[in-house]
């Protein structure tokens, strides 16, 4: 009789021991790819203070400018643009 109870307490034990198991790797699954968003975040909003960094002040804008296109680059005036309405 006790023999019986053992096998059946470490059949519960190894049943049990499963069911934690499982359940322990479908939480790793989701905090690993919740840290994988988490993550795909972070790089876009670095990318964004960059951009905003960059380009935030008009003085970079042109030293910029000057620095890659010279004289090359021609300002244009808003008053000189045409607008087209439906023209083909």
């Amino acid at each position: 009789m006790k023999i019986y109870i053992n096998v059946i307490f470490i059949l519960i034990l190894i049943i049990f021991t499963s069911l934690v198991k499982n359940s322990t790797r479908e939480l790793e699954a989701k905090i690993f790819n919740i840290e994988e968003k988490i993550k795909i975040l972070i790089d876009k909003k670095e990318l964004i203070l960059l951009e905003n960094n960059f380009l935030s002040s008009p003085e970079r804008l042109f030293k910029l400018k000057k620095n890659l296109f010279g004289e090359n680059l021609n300002e244009l005036k808003l008053k000189n643009f045409i607008y087209l309405e439906n023209y083909e």
